[in-house]
């Protein structure tokens, strides 16, 4: 394949081809005007799919619409992004205590007064919760569960699951004023009904990611958050002015330890779920689990496979199959720009069918063929968009 990597534009779905070293920079799109951060992974689409593990002889395959490499602009063309919104200044002194750090997150508060002020409910990062993405993104609220009515509480899973729509959809229509066009929740009294947004990407889900509480300190009340990823964690405290706060340098630490444990960046509820069919053995490395999309975001953890250095375990319904990672076997993707089928296949087992979102099979496959065991990966993409 060509040098460089191919990208699209999040909005319109123009494709690029650009140089591995602008990871982590800015670009804007030429079709669209949609500016946006340049990603280390792509989904899967008939140029990025999987060029890692293509066979030597198997043909470049060309670049769909324009192919020009593209400089990072911020002409008065391009569309506002949450890059040039003005968040606020972090204040002087911090408006949250960190209170401590155990295996669900980082549990902060704060006085619910603090709720009347946007300041705070500005502050978190615009990136996704759980995997850190910066786009496409979902909008959701901080429900505080303890102040839903009665009737409302029997449905506190559903309201906490569902987005108020896309990050950029709420950019291209309000400007920089999307956060004031956001509406108090209706089911909570004031000042927990003021919105407090954080951000998932499309294909993680916000179970176990934020936790809320409030409670009774000395006659006043008080909001607890508990934040599962510490990379965000260590973000929040720092936009709400923590970084000179004591606590801070330990859960930096902490967001390190974390980050290079991929069982530990799970949110604890997904650990939970997933342990119920699956132990890790002495001296095994977990390498990562893979949802299967066949269950919505708010039931990730019961199904969907996890990958070890030694085993590849399968798990759907009464379902569970575990394929050795040395004996090698075949894994088959058929994706489109939605969905992908994989279809696992090992001898003397019976073969297992996965469905995942194209991203979460890109980094499967990826995560077996690093491994360099004798497993075959065979991608087949379908309806894929072009100009």
């Amino acid at each position: 394949m060509s040098d460089g990597m191919i990208i699209a534009c999040p909005t319109c779905t123009q494709k690029y081809r650009v140089p591995e070293d602008r990871i982590g920079r800015h670009a804007s799109c030429k079709k669209c005007g949609q500016r946006f951060r340049i990603q280390p992974e792509q989904p899967i689409d008939d140029d990025t799919i999987l060029g890692w593990v293509m066979e030597e002889g198997t043909p470049d395959q060309s670049v769909l619409g324009s192919t020009s490499i593209f400089q990072p602009t911020t002409g008065p063309k391009a569309r506002p992004t949450v890059d040039d919104w003005n968040q606020q200044q972090a204040p002087e002194q911090p408006r949250v205590r960190l209170d401590r750090i155990d295996d669900i997150g980082a549990y902060f508060e704060f006085p619910a007064s603090e709720l009347l002020h946007d300041g705070i409910r500005r502050s978190f990062p615009h990136k996704c919760i759980h995997c850190l993405k910066e786009s496409p993104l979902e909008v959701h609220l901080i429900i505080w569960g303890d102040k839903l009515p009665r009737k409302d509480s029997f449905h506190r899973k559903e309201i906490e699951t569902k987005a108020l729509g896309r990050l950029d959809q709420m950019l291209r229509t309000h400007q920089m004023r999307w956060f004031d066009h956001l509406e108090p929740m209706s089911v909570l009294p004031p000042p927990f009904c003021n919105p407090f947004p954080y951000f998932v990407c499309q294909t993680c889900s916000t179970v176990g990611e934020i936790t809320a509480h409030v409670m009774s300190h000395d006659g006043a009340e008080r909001c607890q958050i508990a934040i599962a990823n510490l990379d965000v964690a260590v973000e929040f405290f720092k936009n709400n002015g923590g970084q000179a706060a004591p606590g801070y340098r330990r859960l930096h630490d902490a967001a390190t330890r974390q980050r290079d444990d991929r069982w530990r960046r799970l949110s604890f509820p997904v650990r939970a779920r997933i342990s119920t069919w699956f132990k890790l053995s002495d001296g095994e490395k977990f390498l990562g689990y893979f949802a299967d999309s066949d269950f919505s975001r708010a039931e990730t953890g019961n199904a969907g496979v996890v990958l070890t250095d030694n085993r590849l375990i399968y798990k759907k319904y009464s379902t569970t199959r575990e394929y050795i990672v040395e004996s090698g076997g075949n894994l088959a993707i058929e994706a489109d720009q939605a969905l992908a089928a994989i279809r696992i296949s090992q001898t003397g087992i019976r073969d297992a069918m996965l469905h995942a979102s194209p991203h979460a099979a890109s980094r499967l496959a990826k995560a077996l063929t690093e491994l360099k065991r004798p497993w075959r990966v065979k991608v087949q993409t379908k309806n894929v968009a072009s100009d």
